[in-house]
């Protein structure tokens, strides 16, 4: 579980490359995303990389908490990754074919942030005194997105018969660093 190997290197793959043979000591894993895999045939083979760790129980133990997400080809782009609409639309494709953050996703509060505020809905954007947008939640949506999240996290679960004291250390990091990107309990 990568919740116990805090000293792994994570290794970067593009995802839709082909993430069914990835060798079985690695427990973490950066997966970059290209903007030119946001539909169609990309982005299908970026969903079926996704299914290839919630569909296998040797992925699910071996990943858990252990996936972070990065975009390719924005190093010179001067916007959050949350206002480029690009992003925020290929996150979304995802998501409706893949839920399984909360089981996958590494418990850090900023990776978090990004797929929050790319799945959600924005508000009106505030300058912050450090030049960034900020953007208020709206806590209707994160709620329901949280159930969502919750309900796939459930299933993946049950699926793969991941013991309960897992579950709820799982959950636990989860929704620690989920209350610290955006500043609440939710």
């Amino acid at each position: 579980m990568a919740l116990d190997h805090p000293d792994d290197t994570p290794q970067r793959l593009p995802l839709g490359s082909g993430l069914d043979a990835l060798p079985t000591e690695l427990h973490r894993l950066v997966l970059t995303l290209n903007l030119a895999d946001a539909s169609g045939e990309g982005l299908g083979r970026c969903v079926e990389d996704l299914l290839h760790l919630s569909d296998n129980t040797i992925r699910v133990e071996q990943l858990t908490a252990g996936v972070y997400f990065a975009f390719n080809g924005l190093d010179r782009d001067p916007r959050q990754v949350h206002t480029i609409p690009e992003c925020r639309d290929m996150l979304r494709a995802l998501h409706e074919r893949w839920p399984y953050w909360l089981h996958f996703l590494a418990p850090v509060p900023e990776l978090w942030t990004v797929l929050l505020l790319c799945l959600l809905p924005l508000g009106p954007g505030v300058r912050l005194p450090n030049g960034r947008i900020g953007h208020e939640l709206d806590r209707k949506a994160l709620k329901n997105l949280m159930l969502d999240l919750t309900i796939a996290l459930n299933d993946l679960h049950e699926q793969h018969k991941v013991p309960l004291a897992n579950r709820q250390r799982i959950f636990k990091a989860a929704m620690g660093a989920i209350e610290l990107a955006t500043g609440s309990r939710v």
